[in-house]
């Protein structure tokens, strides 16, 4: 197959899509490129034995380009979460945004805004945003979305051998400020796996 045809295939599946939001068919696509359907399907096998777009014989044509793009999770965001003392739970969708599956992962994911700086010393300060893999369960040293008492709180889990009880340690070295918390049970909500914050300086 000529490089130029194979460009001109690739290109326009990637034009098609940037302008409609959507995969081409093959009859789509040979009226946007102007290469005839019995040539263009030859070509797409071609381009897919070669690994260069997938194509399955049918409507299904996508390419490298697409397949990143396409590639993620929408999250919703739900409001604060303190790092410091506990407060009441509360979920209100303040907004939807996407996260590349590359850095968080596969599975089901929530948002919350950081508020308190009991979690400075992880990196974690007011307004950042926390990207949550929602899940029951945790290992000791993870950060954390627990819930006890009826209030939840962003910390990181520990365990205490000698009292028998879960830990919820604050990341801050002013332990007279912000103590940690021994609690007999907690909930998991879900584990931190990622954090956005603005590039700006820490004062």
């Amino acid at each position: 197959m000529q490089t130029e045809k194979k460009k001109i295939i690739i290109n326009a599946v990637n034009e098609y899509y940037d302008r409609y939001r959507r995969i081409p068919s093959v009859r789509e696509l040979s009226q946007f490129t102007g290469i005839a359907t019995t040539s263009l399907h030859r070509y797409l096998k071609e381009l897919n034995e070669s690994g260069e777009i997938e194509y399955n014989g049918r409507k299904s044509i996508c390419t490298e380009r697409i397949n990143m793009e396409c590639e993620h999770s929408s999250a919703p965001v739900l409001g604060y979460v303190r790092c410091g003392e506990g407060e009441e739970e509360s979920q209100e969708i303040i907004e939807y945004i996407k996260l590349p599956e590359s850095l968080i992962g596969k599975g089901e994911f929530f948002v919350l805004i950081a508020k308190g700086e009991s979690m400075v010393d992880a990196g974690i300060y007011p307004g950042d945003y926390v990207v949550i893999k929602k899940q029951e369960r945790a290992d000791i040293g993870d950060i954390v979305v627990a819930l006890y008492d009826g209030v939840n709180n962003l910390k990181k889990l520990g365990y205490d051998s000698k009292s028998g009880k879960y830990v919820l340690i604050s990341c801050n070295e002013d332990k007279s400020t912000y103590a940690d918390i021994h609690v007999d049970n907690l909930q998991i909500q879900g584990v931190a796996v990622c954090l956005m914050h603005r590039l700006k300086r820490r004062v």
